[in-house]
């Protein structure tokens, strides 16, 4: 039978004081999301307050408000359920652990994390820009009298893509050496080094949960999880090291989240 494993804290650093700390910032990008649909109301009215009249852009304006307060309503829906995820997290009863790490051991995370993001971002550039290639090759085929203008579509594509993964991994790198990293994990969802992982809620599902001991220095429990995002999901990965003297801990709380989410 499985059993619930006990907060685990650092003792120069309770629960109750980090928690304390921690604000919500879903909630406050609710509220300024709804500066989008007052917005949009105003621009509604507008051409009635102004005398603008319909066929003079009056209706144009009212139906471009009437979108707006649309995507103003859809986001903060949005949003505010991301809020209501992240106080579940953070409530102290929902809590499986909570680690703290030494700066030594958060250093060396810290490159041997960089260094496997961009092993794993280079892989992903490589593979999409085989894919723009070859599609680049068939439209020209297809398209002969374009062919200078094919390839400086391919071309600019495959710079967009390596751009965006060299920044992605360098944020990442940036952001944990900006912070000492801790975590919150639950059964749902972890709040690791200041950013919120969610395998339950809206489109999101776990597809993973593994604990690895491997080439890096510490332990790591490792939760993947994707989303669906228009016709497609995105696949996300939270790789989060073990402190020493956890890995009992570690193991424990991966069999709980799987039995959770997984059908084995």
């Amino acid at each position: 039978m499985l059993t619930r494993v006990p907060i685990i804290v650092d003792e120069c650093s309770p629960v109750e004081d980090g928690m304390e700390k921690i604000k919500n910032p879903y909630w406050h990008t609710a509220i300024a999301c709804t500066s989008i649909i007052v917005l949009g109301i105003v621009m509604i009215f507008l051409p009635g307050i102004i005398g603008l009249e319909g066929f003079n852009g009056g209706f144009a304006l009212s139906f471009l408000g009437g979108f707006v307060v649309i995507i103003g309503i859809i986001t903060v829906i949005i949003v505010a359920h991301l809020a209501r995820l992240f106080d579940n997290i953070l409530k102290k009863e929902n809590i499986l652990v909570h680690w703290t790490y030494t700066p030594e051991d958060w250093k060396q995370y810290t490159e041997e994390e960089h260094k496997e993001d961009k092993t794993d971002k280079g892989r992903l550039f490589i593979v999409v820009a085989v894919i723009a290639v070859i599609v680049g090759i068939i439209m020209c085929f297809i398209f002969p009298d374009d062919i200078l203008l094919n390839i400086c579509i391919i071309l600019g594509i495959i710079a967009v893509i390596g751009l965006t993964a060299f920044l992605s991994q360098l944020a990442a790198y940036r952001w944990n050496k900006k912070y000492l990293g801790e975590v919150y994990i639950t059964l749902d969802g972890a709040y690791f080094n200041r950013r919120l992982h969610i395998w339950k809620g809206l489109t999101t599902k776990l597809d993973g949960a593994t604990y690895e001991v491997g080439k890096q220095s510490l332990p790591r429990v490792t939760f993947l999880y994707s989303s669906q995002n228009m016709a497609v999901r995105n696949a996300y990965a939270a790789r989060i090291p073990v402190p020493r003297g956890q890995e009992e801990a570690a193991r424990n709380i991966v069999t709980q989240v799987r039995a959770a989410h997984l059908k084995e």
